[in-house]
């Protein structure tokens, strides 16, 4: 299916299984958002990163989706702490805290 083994996507299947498991404080949509943007990236970016893992697709795709996974989750965990970006904000006008 779409150029890729059964291999490849059962990787793939289970890293969005267990994404989805994993978070129970997210809302349903944002995780779903986030495993969605992650199996993309994974589909992607395989064959580019494959050289990297001995020419293994499905090391490329869990790495990938893994890692994007991980960054996703720190990217959403900076936008929404509000306090955060607010004191980045007056550090960097140089306002009193």
């Amino acid at each position: 299916m779409f150029g890729k083994s059964a291999e490849f996507w059962t990787v793939v299947c289970g890293m969005v299984l267990w994404a989805m498991v994993k978070a129970e404080s997210e809302p349903l949509y944002r995780r779903m958002i986030k495993t969605a943007a992650s199996a993309f990236l994974a589909y992607g970016l395989s064959p580019t990163i494959a050289p990297w893992t001995r020419d293994s697709e499905v090391l490329a795709a869990l790495g990938v989706m893994a890692l994007g996974l991980i960054a996703l989750d720190t990217a959403t965990g900076l936008i929404s702490d509000r306090e955060f970006i607010k004191e980045m904000i007056r550090r960097r006008i140089g306002g009193r805290g």
